[in-house]
């Protein structure tokens, strides 16, 4: 009934079938191949992130110099307000080291947490002496020795 015989009937029919084979393959290549560019492309980049992160370190930084400076011993009014807004500042710093170690581990800590609960008992103690009207002096030097302290270990982080 066939003017071809069987074998070339069987050839042309394998043939067409190995082109669509050889096209899913190579699609199915080509999407893994877009899907772990994508996947690559959208992660973290490392430089980025220590970017972002000195940048802010430095202006959370700034901020608490900024505001350590504005303190009088004299105990002004809104002395309460700058104490809440130096602690503000020093948490972003303690949550920025606390992101440095879950992004690299503990060898990505910039500082002891000594660091920081030392200022924060600092603080603690001059809000303490502020509330009941004692002088502050020793308060605001240890508050500004911490500081400066604290100033030196990012200083020493942002030149890395």
């Amino acid at each position: 009934m066939y003017r071809y015989s069987s074998q070339s009937r069987f050839n042309y029919v394998m043939r067409s079938h190995r082109g669509r084979q050889i096209f899913i393959i190579l699609a199915v290549l080509l999407a893994i191949f877009v899907i772990i560019k994508l996947s690559a492309g959208s992660g973290l980049d490392a430089g980025n992130f220590e970017n972002q992160r000195n940048a802010k370190l430095r202006s959370e930084m700034q901020h608490a110099l900024s505001q350590t400076s504005s303190l009088s011993s004299l105990g002004a009014t809104n002395t309460s307000g700058v104490l809440g807004k130096i602690r503000q500042y020093i948490h972003g710093m303690e949550v920025l080291n606390d992101l440095n170690v879950g992004m690299y581990g503990e060898v990505g800590r910039l500082y002891a947490q000594s660091v920081f609960d030392n200022i924060y008992s600092v603080i603690d103690a001059f809000d303490a002496k502020l509330a009941s009207g004692q002088k502050v002096n020793d308060s605001l030097a240890a508050l500004r020795q911490a500081m400066d302290e604290l100033t030196l270990l990012t200083n020493t982080v942002l030149d890395h």
